[in-house]
């Protein structure tokens, strides 16, 4: 007779949780260890003051050396789909962890598990995340934390206080027991159901999914009451964070001797931040004329002029530059091949090291200068990946998105806010733009000239310069519009535009996260954009702080426009719900305290770095002497 093979019976990170439930809920009283396991669970809630039931199947396989404790209820063989044994509204809360893979209809589980919740009761609950490989026993191959998100909310249970992580093995939640399933025909089982479930405020505080959403997030709504012993976690993440350690800190900043860029742009602002929260800062840029920088820094800043050029002397200085200067981490800010000089100069120093990429990932390798084989050997080097969109971890190879971690840019707070209750004699339609193909700036003025006759008191005023400064210029004189519209040109402080003007407009095809939508929500103003844009969908609240236009043709662009053009008490609640997203959001406290936790996360994780074994070497070299060099497209 063929043997059974050993059982689980501890999961990794799961001893950590079991500790945070008891951190989090000193009251205790009556909880449910359903599918008990090792009795881990149930000996610790016991132990923490809590009335335990314990119950599961072949319970006698997976208890360890340790029995459950003296006078501890226990039911065997208890169904978690068919759960009779048990009255209604019976616990104050339940450990489900590790179960509902073993079940093959998840919503009957769960509606049973509501079922003997009291109505305030709490479900502490555990999967495991999403694999390849089939086990035994799994009818469901995995989760991630959206789905299971997704499918508390579905099944009845509130959310809005719930706390969810991904942590060890555990896709883990809190959910209380909440008002059951929407009523009959409320979800279709299609596309927007996910819409329909947030609107009645099913989904956790702060949280807003739509069709499509990013599942695989790390946490939503997570604090560590209790520090964590088994994994480590990343300072944000607890509860109370000690003071972060004063850190060295050097940064690329390519060309912020040389232009005014959104790169540069971040780069100094990430730089100054550091500094004015006690950290050390080296700015690398690479100038051969040694110019200052075009940007402001804080005298404390130490900024070290590289070659520019690129060959291995260049690389050989880098690293000495860098060497010297006894740093805890880099971070490395472009979006091109720049980057991969950061990782060999990274490894070769042995430093942690984060690329930081402010872009839309597939514009580079659109405009040729990144191809998607060069940025992912690029990012694989990294030890952690700054992005500023959930959507541009799926770039990301399966393999390194764990190293993925998303935060958003910042801008200066403004001094004067918009003022929509001014009396004006002309009203302001504004564009901060680069005047570049991706832009869009064209359409801009498509629309604005179907508008112009309708409204005489505003004015198009467009500031920014660029190739296509030119061609626009001859199309506002064919359209004959010439007296509405301005274009202001560059300036070193925009500013005093965003406070002057009455609507924003940013018609971008595709952005990382543009700074000018983020500076006119600072200042108040509601925005226009197109809904096709990661970058711009960010920001923009369709109906709340702006709009966003479904289609990227004039007529949609128009149609919007007008409607706030033409609304001055729509623009100013808009107004007003765009400045208090970059408060909540965007403003400098939140994104600051985001970056240091990033470099304070990277500056622990220093890896020992090894080369490939000799028999990899043989089979890379071999592979690549019979079919050529091996890319993403032909290894296995």
């Amino acid at each position: 007779m063929t043997q059974s093979p050993p059982v689980t019976t501890m999961i990794s990170g799961q001893i950590d949780l079991i500790e945070e439930v008891i951190a989090s809920f000193p009251q205790k009283g009556r909880i449910l260890d359903i599918g008990t396991g090792s009795g881990e669970a149930a000996r610790r809630f016991h132990e923490a003051g809590w009335e335990v039931t314990a119950t599961g199947f072949n319970m006698e396989a997976y208890l360890d050396h340790s029995s459950l404790p003296e006078g501890m209820r226990v039911i065997p063989d208890v169904d978690v789909c068919d759960a009779h044994q048990f009255e209604d509204g019976e616990f104050d809360a339940i450990w489900c962890a590790h179960v509902l893979e073993h079940v093959s209809n998840t919503g009957l589980a769960l509606e049973e598990l509501r079922r003997l919740l009291k109505p305030n009761g709490w479900l502490f609950v555990a999967v495991p995340p999403y694999k390849e490989q089939v086990v035994g026993g799994h009818v469901n191959s995995g989760w991630n934390l959206g789905s299971l998100i997704y499918v508390l909310a579905d099944a009845g249970f509130a959310l809005a206080e719930g706390r969810f992580i991904h942590y060890g093995y555990n896709i883990f939640g809190m959910a209380q027991r909440g008002p059951g399933k929407l009523p009959d025909g409320a979800l279709r089982r299609a596309n927007g159901d996910i819409e329909a479930l947030a609107e009645a405020g099913r989904f956790p505080k702060g949280f807003n999914p739509g069709q499509g959403f990013w599942g695989r997030k790390h946490a939503v709504n997570w604090r560590w009451n209790r520090a964590p012993q088994q994994v480590p976690a990343p300072r944000k993440e607890l509860a109370h964070p000690p003071e972060i350690a004063p850190m060295k800190i050097g940064f690329f900043v390519p060309w912020i001797t040389m232009g005014k860029g959104g790169t540069e742009n971040v780069g100094q602002m990430m730089a100054n931040a550091m500094v004015a929260r006690g950290h050390e800062v080296t700015i690398f840029t690479f100038d051969d004329k040694s110019a200052p920088s075009r940007w402001p820094l804080d005298d404390r800043i130490a900024l070290v002029h590289l070659p520019e050029a690129t060959d291995v002397p260049a690389d050989q200085r880098m690293a000495i530059e860098v060497a010297s200067r006894n740093l805890d981490l880099l971070v490395g800010l472009h979006m091109n091949r720049t980057m991969l000089r950061y990782v060999r100069c990274a490894h070769k120093v042995g430093l942690p090291l984060i690329l930081s990429e402010h872009i839309d990932p597939r514009f580079p390798s659109w405009m040729g200068t990144f191809s998607p084989d060069e940025r992912e050997v690029a990012m694989a080097g990294a030890t952690l990946i700054h992005l500023l969109l959930d959507d541009f971890v799926d770039t990301l190879d399966p393999s390194i998105r764990g190293k993925a971690r998303v935060i958003q840019n910042t801008v200066p707070e403004p001094a004067t806010l918009a003022d929509h209750g001014a009396v004006k004699e002309r009203r302001t339609l504004l564009a901060v733009s680069r005047l570049v193909p991706r832009k869009n700036q064209a359409v801009t003025v498509e629309a604005f000239a179907r508008l112009a006759k309708d409204f005489p008191d505003w004015q198009l005023q467009i500031v920014g310069d660029g190739q296509l400064r030119s061609r626009l210029e001859t199309l506002v004189t064919t359209l004959e519009i010439q007296d509405q519209v301005q274009f202001a040109g560059e300036h070193d402080d925009v500013y005093p535009f965003y406070a002057a003007a009455d609507l924003f407009v940013i018609p971008s095809l595709f952005e990382g996260f543009p700074l000018t939508l983020c500076e006119a929500m600072a200042h108040g103003l509601p925005s226009v954009g197109l809904a096709l844009c990661s970058g711009v969908r960010e920001q923009i609240r369709d109906g709340e702080s702006g709009i966003l236009c479904e289609n990227d043709d004039v007529a949609t662009l128009e149609a919007a426009l007008r409607q706030l053009m033409s609304d001055q008490d729509a623009r100013a609640r808009m107004g007003l719900a765009a400045r208090q997203t970059f408060l909540d959001r965007f403003s400098n406290d939140v994104i600051h305290s985001a970056w240091e936790e990033l470099f304070d996360e990277a500056r622990h994780m220093r890896h020992v770095r090894k080369a490939p074994d000799h028999a990899t070497l043989m089979a890379v070299r071999l592979w690549e002497q019979v079919w050529g060099p091996i890319t993403k497209n032909n290894a296995i």
